[in-house]
């Protein structure tokens, strides 16, 4: 076998290749090159059927289509490998081939996008541009979007949490004004989307496939309006607006229970990727909207106002006794190990639920989130607790920290 090399077109002859090979499936694969997908990082390596010919580069989206890619959405990415090899068949000696290439997915394809992206695109060019008198400040005012898990039936269903969502958008619009009247000195505002925001469909608890009130792409499109009007709303009262997505439990590509791709392959940060392209529709209003996803990493920490923020799903603790504990032994180990979010004087946390706030130290504070959903029936049934629904609002910045906390 001749693995992976580079491989240029006969000169004589080379007609005959100006078609697609035929893929055959009735030869016997060798096991290193058995088709499949493999990923590193974000990257998407992929091993192709067997050919009975070599390719040329204008029947690449070929080679897409039978690996299960659409060539309008993505790119095969250069150089092809190839591999060939000599088999004794019925016809006598016959070489074959296989392929292995990179893709990637396009970007700013408006073509490819469902109807509802491009109605949103639609709306948001009509928005006017931000105003030119809003007040500057030196404190960040935090908004936090926890478990919103769009599609989920427990407690009042679907309908009671987009009641909720849009009453607390409302509330922290109001909350904005409020806070500037009694003298707050708002600067920026970071929008936190602490994960969960859709109920996703399978794999995550028992029962959750006959729980759920409507799909993955039903869930994705209403969470994606959500966060533009949220967005639209809210940045209409700031010079500098960022929102920060961190990757949740819900949000995984799972299977058999567990997440079998990327980090990065998750809902909770794709959701608010598609919602920056939205805006940048109209760089005129939404040019001060700054958006920081990660790629893989599964958490974010940033500077709000000269206090370093920590924000995390918190599905991936240490072990402990309580919600708190386990959050608290995980950023310790992360101290202790110099990861970046070691360095947060405040860590915001989901996940679990329920709102807590931990003080440590002066330096060192640990907010955890409440939920925006129904509730869970599940956990009722094994724990028989249940918590109070909410959006947590927070001031960050100045010599206490933080001030003027309140659920809404």
């Amino acid at each position: 076998m001749n693995d992976e090399e580079d491989y240029d077109l006969p000169v004589e002859g080379e007609e005959k290749y100006n078609h697609p090979p035929t893929k055959r499936d009735d030869v016997k694969t060798p096991a290193a090159l058995k088709p499949r997908t493999d990923w590193e990082g974000a990257d998407q390596e992929v091993t192709s059927g067997i050919y009975d010919g070599p390719v040329s580069e204008e029947n690449h989206d070929q080679l897409l289509i039978d690996s299960g890619y659409d060539p309008t959405k993505y790119d095969l990415l250069e150089p092809l490998k190839i591999s060939t090899w000599d088999t004794q068949t019925a016809d006598g000696k016959e070489t074959f081939w296989s392929y292995k290439f990179s893709v990637q997915r396009k970007t700013n394809v408006i073509e490819g996008l469902d109807q509802d992206f491009k109605e949103l695109i639609k709306e948001v060019k009509k928005h006017r541009p931000l105003s030119d008198n809003l007040p500057d400040g030196s404190e960040t005012f935090l908004v936090l979007v926890a478990d919103t898990q769009i599609g989920k039936a427990d407690g009042d269903g679907l309908k009671g949490t987009l009641a909720r969502i849009y009453k607390a958008i409302d509330g922290v619009d109001q909350r904005i004004r409020d806070l500037r009247k009694i003298g707050s000195k708002l600067d920026e505002l970071v929008v936190g989307c602490m994960g969960d925001l859709i109920e996703g469909c399978d794999q995550n608890y028992p029962s959750q496939t006959f729980t759920t009130e409507i799909n993955r792409r039903r869930q994705t499109r209403l969470m994606r309006r959500i966060l533009r009007d949220a967005i639209a709303k809210w940045s209409k009262q700031f010079n500098k607006v960022t929102v920060v997505a961190v990757p949740g439990n819900h949000g995984e590509n799972r299977k058999n229970g567990k997440a079998f791709t990327t980090r990065g392959d998750n809902d909770d940060v794709s959701i608010p990727e598609q919602v920056a392209d939205i805006l940048a529709a109209n760089p005129e209003a939404y040019g001060h909207v700054e958006f920081i996803l990660p790629e893989d990493e599964l958490y974010v920490v940033r500077d709000c106002s000269g206090v370093r923020v920590g924000f995390s799903h918190g599905h991936v603790t240490s072990s402990g006794t309580s919600p708190q504990i386990k959050q608290k032994n995980w950023w310790s180990s992360q101290t202790f190990n110099n990861q970046a979010i070691g360095s947060a004087e405040i860590l915001v946390t989901a996940h679990f639920h329920h709102f807590s706030v931990v003080e440590y130290s002066t330096r060192k504070i640990h907010f955890q989130c409440p939920s925006l959903d129904g509730g869970s029936e599940w956990f009722e049934d094994l724990s028989g607790e249940q918590s109070r629904p909410g959006m947590l609002t927070v001031v960050v910045g100045g010599d206490k920290i933080y001030h003027d906390l309140e659920v809404i």
